[in-house]
């Protein structure tokens, strides 16, 4: 199979395969998407290797995806090679063949994002000034890998565009969150009114409806973050900052229909914002509001769709109902019921081990929140399949098996609970009624929330 896409013959004809090997795979097939459609599901061989050939297709940025997934820029006469191992999808990624040095160097971005977010909360708090100095330093590290890409390598002028994008727009995207995550000023109107008068001049530079950027992070992360800034605009006279308000989102949409003119971008924004606002919100007047804007903003039938399956998800997790009945298995293997376990007040918080530092801080504070309110059960359910690393994970950190579960089919149960949040928390009285779905174990405010119940 590999020396099929590198075949003279291939070469010639200008023909352009995908293929690769799953290590450890988890479905016998993997996905290529666009645009978050999914273009073809492309089935895995007895040796867990897989190879596509594209045939009337659009250049450009695609997803791969197999539970996980990555960037991928394919063009006309690529032969690229993906190897992957599951349980270490990003650190496993590897490229061969012809045209995989431009989804290398996408992937190499998207790390050096990440190392670069490490603790980068503290320079938020940097005045303007010395803010920019920062990012202007990041720029010229990022400017000199670009460089140096582009003299190894012979790339399209549509590449240079996406390339360039994932280089500069982070930068760009921290000068939009700059005000928002600046503590040491309360007033964010005052505060974005002091800044120079060339802090935002970039934005005459930002195509907001590029459709051949919309699989790119970096181009989704920015475009989000202005449209937060300029959804605060809105309001900012009468309220405070506040993203998670029926105000924002309310304005939020309003924004998007106003600047975003290309129809799969502004579906997919919307989307987004019925992910954030309808399936984390105890509003129910605001819910009601923002799906009806919504279904009347969104132009896909299969969009539309999605939003009103999370609207019919989030009514069935409203107060007052009593939660599903989801299948879980317990830490002895055993299939067992979610109305099962609830015996008094319980708390349910989840995790997934690809998240330590939000696995540990979970249960750490769960254990803290047990030995205070024994009146209430705090019960861990990991979103995870694999049943041997939850195990693993149950034992290497001592956690109470006793109160540690994983869903039996995590897909489905994420779309019934609503969880689209790890943060995301349910409280429940001890018939199971839902007292809150949109609780938080980690807000300050929870401990109050618990003592208000036990008070009722």
């Amino acid at each position: 199979m590999l020396s099929a896409c590198d075949s003279s013959k291939n070469k010639e004809s200008n023909r352009t395969y995908l293929g690769g090997e799953i290590v450890n795979p988890k479905e016998r097939y993997v996905l290529l998407e666009k645009n978050d459609k999914i273009i073809d599901s492309i089935p895995l061989d007895a040796h867990n290797r897989f190879l596509y050939e594209f045939k009337d297709f659009k250049p450009g940025l695609y997803r791969f995806a197999h539970r996980e997934h990555q960037l991928l820029h394919i063009e006309p006469g690529d032969s690229i090679m993906i190897r992957v191992n599951t349980l270490e999808f990003d650190e496993s990624l590897s490229f061969s063949g012809k045209g995989s040095e431009r989804s290398r160097f996408l992937i190499d971005m998207y790390l050096n994002w990440e190392a670069e977010n490490k603790g980068f909360t503290q320079y938020y708090q940097k005045e303007p000034k010395d803010f920019q100095n920062l990012l202007d330093s990041i720029y010229k590290a990022r400017s000199k890998k670009l460089n140096k890409f582009y003299e190894k390598y012979d790339v399209s002028e549509s590449f240079k565009e996406i390339a360039e994008v994932a280089v500069y727009y982070d930068n760009y995207q921290r000068k939009e969150s700059y005000p928002f995550s600046h503590y040491k000023k309360n007033d964010k109107l005052s505060f974005i009114e002091e800044l120079p008068s060339d802090f935002y001049s970039f934005r005459e530079s930002i195509d907001l409806n590029n459709e051949n950027l919309i699989d790119l992070y970096t181009y989704r992360r920015y475009l989000n973050a202005f449209l937060d800034h300029q959804a605060y605009k809105e309001y900012c006279q009468s309220h405070s900052y506040n993203t998670v308000s029926f105000l924002h989102n309310y304005n939020e949409v309003k924004v998007i229909e106003r600047f975003i003119k290309n129809p799969e971008l502004k579906d997919m924004l919307l989307l987004r914002n019925a992910r954030l606002f309808i399936a984390n919100s105890n509003d129910k007047k605001g819910v009601d509001q923002i799906f009806s804007l919504l279904s009347s903003s969104i132009t896909s039938p299969e969009t539309k769709m999605n939003v009103e399956k999370i609207y019919d998800s989030h009514k069935k997790m409203e107060a007052g109902n009593i939660i599903p009945d989801l299948m879980l298995i317990d830490a002895e293997q055993r299939m067992v019921t979610l109305s099962s376990r609830i015996r008094k007040p319980t708390v349910l918080y989840f995790w997934s081990y690809n998240y330590h530092r939000h696995l540990e801080e979970s249960h750490k504070k769960a254990k803290d929140l047990q030995s205070k309110y024994p009146e209430f059960n705090f019960i861990g359910v990991n979103v995870n399949d694999e049943n041997d690393k939850w195990m693993k994970n149950i034992r290497m950190h001592k956690f109470n098996p006793s109160m540690e579960y994983r869903f039996s089919n995590a897909r489905n149960a994420r779309v019934s609970l609503v969880i689209n949040d790890l943060s995301k928390t349910i409280v429940l009285d001890k018939n199971g009624k839902i007292l809150n779905s949109h609780a938080n174990i980690h807000r300050t405010d929870f401990e109050s929330e618990l003592l208000a119940y036990l008070n009722q």
